[in-house]
């Protein structure tokens, strides 16, 4: 279910892009009119292409995370034609593996697992577009905290009944699961296109930095981005 999904989102996305491209190729290869963005705010759908990533935790334990996809949307304002600041938030949800390694002495044997992980950022990105132009590359860099759910439960089911006043007696279970968070900070650089005035798009790519605390290292997770926004 989760590859079907996935190539759906790419073709729809392949698709949406083409064709702005073909209905607006003749501002896109007047690569030199100049741009309006100064003093007005965006609007952004960010789609990435997360890969897939070796992380390393103390003990010696390890989980492989699995490439995806993942989505968001975001809020910015442009301060003149170069200078941008966004407020994103983005999530995925993506499958991993793990090895994990005993802390008993003597050592148990190392056993696998498997499963998915919900992840969620809020982040600051600022912007740099160095040209004034309808075409021009940017970079950017990005600092914000990241939310993860690994999906693992920490403790037995449990279950609480209530009288909702339109639903009558209803039960629920809920089982808590271990979770993590911490900053994350990255790099970023691409390509912005406005083939229309209030519409663009970026093609980008981005280094994350996730902090774990005390746990790991500090991994980068590599991602492509395809962006589409509307300025006002």
């Amino acid at each position: 279910m989760r590859s079907g999904t996935r190539s759906v989102a790419q073709w729809t996305l392949a698709l949406v892009t083409i064709g702005f491209l073909a209905a607006s190729s003749p501002g896109i290869l007047a690569g030199g009119v100049p741009s309006n963005r100064t003093e007005t705010w965006e609007f952004t759908l960010p789609i990435r292409y997360l890969t897939s990533e070796h992380l390393e935790f103390d003990g010696g334990s390890t989980v492989d995370l699995h490439s995806d996809i993942g989505f968001g949307f975001g809020f910015g304002y442009n301060f003149d034609e170069h200078m941008n600041l966004n407020f994103e938030f983005s999530w995925t949800d993506a499958n991993y593996t793990a090895d994990i390694v005993s802390g008993d002495f003597p050592p148990d044997p190392t056993f696998s697992a498997s499963g998915s992980m919900d992840a969620s950022s809020s982040t600051f990105n600022f912007t740099y577009n160095f040209l004034p132009k309808t075409i021009t590359p940017y970079i950017s860099a990005g600092l914000g905290w990241t939310w993860i759910d690994t999906n693992i439960p920490t403790s037995p089911p449990q279950t609480g009944c209530w009288w909702d006043p339109w639903y009558g007696y209803i039960c629920t279970t809920y089982q808590s699961t271990a979770t993590e968070s911490g900053f994350n900070y990255g790099l970023g650089a691409g390509v912005r296109i406005e083939p229309k005035d209030s519409f663009f798009l970026r093609f980008g790519v981005n280094d994350n930095w996730q902090d774990f605390g005390n746990y790991s290292d500090t991994p980068d997770i590599l991602s492509y981005r395809l962006e589409l926004g509307w300025k006002f």
